[in-house]
């Protein structure tokens, strides 16, 4: 039996492999992480630690962990080996590829087939930047209020659109953003919008990085993976920003669960 541990800013996801059968568990992130962690989530999952051949770990601070805890190996896999890898397997890609990680923050990783991957940058703007700001904004962190409040707001009331203060460029769809928050000075605005305009917000920036990063690597297809493409306003957001440049968006059917599944192949190849 082989379990798998991705420890991130958020939540700590884990898979547990017994001959080729895998089940997924998802916690919120205990910080700081510690080897203390494996045990403590194998115990909350009722699996013996003697039942356990060895423990792949990647996220967070794991390069600081221990090679071993009561005699069972750990092995530390690269953060952009475990969301290349979990992006293989989720996508079943066979060629070069583009992914991005949507988690606390947001990653991008380049990989082929061979399995090299590169990491080609990131942006502090995420699923965390969504809850934080919502707090700040809002006075709301449940993401299934924050998400209601944006399905019942105008973002127009806050935003100016490209409609309101450009023309001329066909490209720009009237309805894109011009500039987030610009009218909020008028105080014309509910609740609702600001969380319309904020989801998508976050969704507009992570598109822009993704389809920029496309053109970069001569890619016409994203891969996305992680949680924050849940909310369905940041979903639509991504998606308007790709369609500007023609990407191509798919997205993962088993978010948050990838990057464990890209340290089991890590430890399938390597051990």
């Amino acid at each position: 039996m082989i379990a798998a541990f991705d420890f991130g800013i958020s939540n700590t996801d884990i898979a547990i492999s017994d001959n080729g059968n895998i089940d997924f568990f998802n916690f919120k992130t205990k910080l700081p992480v510690k080897e203390n962690n494996l045990l403590e989530l194998l115990d909350r999952i009722k699996i013996s630690f003697k039942e356990i051949d060895c423990i792949g770990v990647s996220g967070g601070k794991t390069k600081d962990f221990l090679n071993e805890i009561n005699e069972i190996k750990i092995i530390q896999v690269p953060e952009v080996e475990a969301i290349g890898r979990g992006a293989k397997e989720i996508f079943e890609i066979k060629d070069s590829f583009l992914v991005m990680s949507l988690g606390t923050g947001t990653g991008c990783i380049f990989g082929d087939k061979d399995n090299n991957y590169q990491y080609i940058g990131g942006i502090p703007v995420g699923g965390g930047t969504l809850i934080g700001l919502s707090k700040l904004l809002l006075n709301e962190t449940n993401i299934e209020r924050i998400s209601k409040l944006a399905n019942a707001g105008d973002r127009s009331e806050v935003d100016f659109l490209i409609k309101d203060v450009v023309s001329g460029i066909d490209i720009l769809k009237p309805n894109l953003s011009a500039s987030n928050f610009a009218k909020v000075s008028e105080d014309t605005y509910r609740k609702e919008d600001i969380a319309k305009a904020l989801t998508n917000m976050i969704g507009e920036i992570i598109g822009t990085v993704a389809f920029s990063n496309a053109h970069i690597l001569q890619k016409e297809e994203i891969c996305f993976m992680g949680r924050t493409f849940l909310e369905s306003n940041v979903k639509s957001a991504i998606d308007e920003r790709l369609a500007i440049a023609g990407i191509n968006g798919i997205y993962s059917h088993s978010p948050g669960f990838e990057n464990c599944l890209g340290i089991l192949d890590f430890i399938k190849e390597n051990y």
